[in-house]
């Protein structure tokens, strides 16, 4: 099976897997349970709280698999919307609205080519993945001083 027929496969699975969740109350009470909504409103960013990958984005175990580990931005995006379109199979942080990898606000995600992805990260002068897990958790506790004070 070759790379890419093998990562739609998993894609496809990871869909399934998903949607299966809609109306699984459990699974969205620990989802919502780590994501900080203090700013609430569609401009703003939908903190997450919970795990992180070492890219710097937030991940969530599906119940259904103990190694099935999703990004939550993804999980909460097909929650609303449904399957990520195949033509279109990334989501990415709109910028400059969002800039934030730990963002899981559905409506500061688009769905786009790799080509158009990959275009915008060397367009916006976006930092190396290495450094994105220090970062996103520098900017995280930023964010989370900031709401506290307002």
């Amino acid at each position: 099976m070759s790379e890419q027929r093998w990562h739609a496969t998993v894609a496809e699975h990871v869909t399934e897997a998903v949607l299966e969740l809609r109306d699984d109350e459990d699974f969205r009470s620990r989802l919502t349970a780590k994501i900080d909504t203090r700013n609430a409103g569609e401009d703003d960013c939908d903190i997450w709280t919970g795990a992180m990958s070492s890219e710097g984005y937030g991940v969530i175990r599906l119940p259904q698999s103990r190694s099935l580990v999703v990004r939550a931005h993804r999980v909460v995006w097909m929650l609303r919307f449904g399957a990520v379109p195949h033509d279109r199979p990334f989501l990415d942080h709109v910028y400059p609205v969002c800039r934030y990898r730990f963002c899981v606000n559905e409506f500061h995600l688009e769905p786009v080519t790799n080509a158009v992805n990959s275009a915008r990260r060397r367009g916006t002068g976006r930092t190396p993945q290495r450094a994105m897990r220090t970062l996103a958790l520098t900017a995280r506790e930023e964010w989370a001083a900031q709401a506290v004070a307002a």
